[in-house]
């Protein structure tokens, strides 16, 4: 069956298969719900581009105000808790707060890898694309793989605050991972992941560390529908406050310097009707077997 899901002061509405065993009076579930992605990230992207209700009587116009930005927070937690995650915050500055969750290994190896995306926009921009599909992205593979076993490394899933105010929220959460000493294998961070004109489901590296070339390509052969793999050195996103602290680190975003990106970057026509989501379940995948391969 399906059901409604309804949690906190940011109500969501996340379709999932329950088993039959569920529905019996006084008994619990064999297992967790199977979430579907496909609705998930649909629903994370409609409220947090104000396409629906981000909270009742609240659409959001942008994630640039604080109050926007608390209510984008709050709604995110929400998610992230009905996935089972446990959500920490980093309070780093007094407007600024990041999101994340530790997925422990089941085998554990002392080496930790982090997913990233930010969930803040320009004051301009509803902000669906850049960059309420990272957001999605990153939940979507939490989602995933938390019902991935045997897993040899640690994983921290973030939303980072203020990408759009010079990376001051990835920054603050790279310090905080060279304070802690943590052994970090790699670095993996999402930037506008929603928009394939040309339909070829090229993903861009942005400054890949060593071998993230070769592991990325490995993943995309694996899949289903082929994907293409394309190197940048751009510089401008949340990749860059990791590997300013020494961290192995890469961007992952739709071709922006090869010129198939959304031209609303910015913008107020940044909204969920210009999502290709299509490209976003096909790059959701992609950076989820990649998670898979580094922690089989």
């Amino acid at each position: 069956m399906h059901i409604r899901v309804r949690s906190g002061p940011g109500s969501f509405v996340v379709a999932a298969v329950v088993l039959v065993a569920s529905c019996v009076p006084g008994r619990k579930p064999a297992q967790k719900p199977a979430v579907d992605i496909p609705a998930l990230q649909r629903d994370i992207i409609a409220r947090l581009s104000g396409r629906e209700e981000i909270k009742p009587g609240l659409k959001l116009p942008n994630r640039a105000d604080l109050e926007n930005r608390k209510a984008a927070r709050e709604y995110l937690i929400d998610v992230w808790t009905w996935l089972d995650l446990s959500v920490l915050t980093q309070d780093y500055s007094a407007e600024g707060e990041n999101l994340f969750a530790v997925l422990k290994a089941t085998k554990p190896s002392g080496e930790t890898i982090v997913l990233g995306a930010h969930y803040d926009t320009s004051r301009n921009s509803p902000g669906a694309n850049d960059n309420a599909t990272g957001a999605a992205l990153v939940t979507a593979a939490a989602a995933e793989l938390r019902q991935t076993a045997p897993r040899t490394r640690d994983l921290i899933f973030v939303l980072f605050d203020e990408e759009e105010r010079g990376l001051r929220g990835s920054r603050a959460f790279a310090q905080k991972l060279k304070d802690e000493g943590l052994k970090i294998h790699s670095v993996h961070t999402v930037d506008q992941m929603g928009w394939d004109q040309d339909n070829d489901r090229a993903v861009e590296l942005e400054i890949p560390y060593e071998g993230a070339v070769a592991l990325y390509e490995r993943a995309a052969k694996m899949l289903a529908a082929p994907i293409t793999i394309l190197v940048t050195k751009e510089a401008g996103s949340d990749h860059s406050a990791f590997r300013r602290l020494g961290f192995p680190a890469v961007g992952l975003t739709e071709e922006y310097r090869n010129k198939d990106t959304t031209p609303y970057i910015h913008r107020p026509g940044d909204t969920f009707e210009t999502v290709q989501f299509d490209y976003l379940a096909s790059s959701t995948r992609l950076v989820v077997k990649v998670l898979r391969l580094l922690t089989r």
